[in-house]
């Protein structure tokens, strides 16, 4: 009888002890699934592989602007490239704290259309987002009292793919719309921007 007894005990603990196992396993297998996961969706949110990072394997500015340039033709407008001072003194981002960038603005005062691209250093990439939406609201309060430029910064869009930071304030020519109303001009100016925008992104994560 303690023969048996003995041997019940023994097989209890040999099953929970299996059965502990595979709880453990279960649990540790569940965790690399889901870190893997976040994985998949950060790199496609932060756009490239760290293998691709470590490659140097990044869009040159002049291939990010041919792109954008195909898709928007004669209503690419900006037509000067801003020193690294002009930067700086326009948006607050200094040299320092940028690996690469395109910045551009039409020569002429009469229109403010505008593209920049900002690759930043990773320790940078918040600070220079905020300072380009505090520089978007500068304008928005330097254009305040006219309607047709004003359309143009309220439809301007900043967005961060990657390490990049691109601003667009794009429209080209918003005469015949500005004669239908601001809200026209709006409209077309955030379509141009739209299509700048898709056809960065897409040059930056090479789809």
């Amino acid at each position: 009888m303690k023969k048996d007894i003995c041997s019940i005990t023994i097989i209890t603990v040999i099953s929970a002890w299996v059965f502990g196992a595979l709880l453990i396993s279960a649990c540790g297998e569940e965790q690399i699934s889901d870190s893997n996961t976040n994985s998949v969706e950060n790199g496609r949110r932060s756009g490239r592989s760290i293998e691709a990072e470590s490659a140097g394997n990044y869009a040159s500015m002049e291939d990010i602007k041919k792109e954008v340039v195909k898709v928007l033709g004669k209503n690419y407008w900006p037509d000067k490239q801003l020193t690294k001072a002009e930067l700086k003194a326009e948006t607050g981002i200094s040299g320092e704290m940028i690996d690469d960038y395109l910045a551009e603005k039409l020569n002429v005062e009469t229109d403010i259309d505008a593209m920049m691209i900002i690759k930043a250093k990773p320790e940078y990439l918040e600070e220079i987002e905020v300072l380009l939406n505090e520089y978007r609201e500068a304008l928005m309060m330097k254009y305040k009292d006219r309607p047709q430029e004003l359309g143009k910064v309220q439809a301007s869009r900043i967005e961060v793919i990657d390490r990049y930071i691109c601003f667009v304030q794009l429209g080209a020519d918003t005469g015949a719309a500005a004669e239908k109303g601001d809200e026209e001009v709006l409209s077309l100016c955030q379509q141009e921007n739209e299509r700048a925008l898709d056809r960065i992104e897409k040059t930056i994560l090479n789809q």
